[in-house]
């Protein structure tokens, strides 16, 4: 048995004896992977995909595994968010000098952690199809062009009163089935009102109340990311002043996710496609 065999083998001893969720294995062990048998769900990473630290520092084992390790934490909060992995998170790291396998539960992420508090206001489903969409539109744009937006979910009432619109609410008196972005027929209606400027406003439970929406708030008080424009630091700013949530969209397709005027995660569309 070669070395490759033996780790893969150890990694799913684990992954069955503390019943993980996923096991993420790099594509260096895609062929040995399929030789062994397991109930757990295995994910294989293409070496390259989210562009870490491979081509920048290949001889420097130890920040490779850094990186790598962070990749790993990454993707398994990313799909905790997403209600695809449940639970923890079994990986396998190779780098040029050594191979080794880390255990980890998302649930302890700081990210997933803040966002959890959130759960009595705003619905766990709400809030992945909003990071879902969000995602769509950072992917792909809209009409052949990258855009920008952001949904302010949760806490809707004192979102609302501390913002106006910047013009008439298209969403105003319409029926709350058409209004749920829960619902993904609903969604190309929210795509193409995602090109006026301002913000969304979604209620905890689902019902988009506003886009075009201009948040009146004071962003000297939040940090943000230089770089970073207005909406980044308006969406920040709101979340410090109400218990909503903000997810942005920037042009460039990241993901951004403020909580109590901080950002928790920042997602890049390739590494939510893995």
């Amino acid at each position: 048995m070669d070395t490759k065999q033996a780790i893969i083998r150890s990694a799913v001893d684990i992954a069955e004896r503390i019943k993980a969720s996923t096991i993420l294995l790099p594509d260096s062990y895609a062929y040995e992977q399929m030789e062994v048998e397991t109930d757990v769900p295995v994910v294989v990473l293409p070496r390259l995909a989210s562009g870490l630290l491979y081509q920048i520092i290949p001889n420097h084992a130890e920040k490779e595994e850094v990186a790598l390790e962070e990749r790993i934490r990454k993707i398994a909060v990313i799909g905790h968010l997403d209600g695809a992995i449940g639970g923890k998170v079994v990986g396998v790291i190779d780098t040029a000098e050594f191979d080794s396998i880390v255990v980890y539960d998302p649930k302890k992420s700081p990210a997933v952690k803040s966002l959890a508090e959130c759960e009595e206001s705003i619905n766990p489903d709400v809030f992945r199809a909003v990071l879902k969409l969000g995602l769509e539109l950072g992917l792909e744009g809209r009409e052949g062009r990258h855009i920008g937006t952001a949904f302010i979910v949760g806490d809707e009432e004192r979102v609302l009163a501390q913002s106006h619109q910047l013009l008439l609410n298209p969403f105003k008196g319409h029926a709350a089935t058409n209004l749920r972005i829960t619902d993904k027929e609903n969604w190309e209606t929210f795509k193409e009102f995602s090109q006026l400027d301002g913000v969304f406003v979604v209620a905890g439970w689902g019902v988009v109340c506003a886009s075009g929406r201009y948040l009146d708030v004071d962003a000297r008080s939040v940090h943000i990311q230089q770089g970073l424009g207005g909406r980044h630091a308006a969406s920040a700013a709101i979340t410090a002043e109400t218990d909503a949530v903000a997810v942005v969209v920037s042009e460039s397709g990241v993901i951004r996710i403020y909580h109590d005027g901080k950002q928790v995660i920042e997602i890049a569309p390739k590494e939510w496609a893995e």
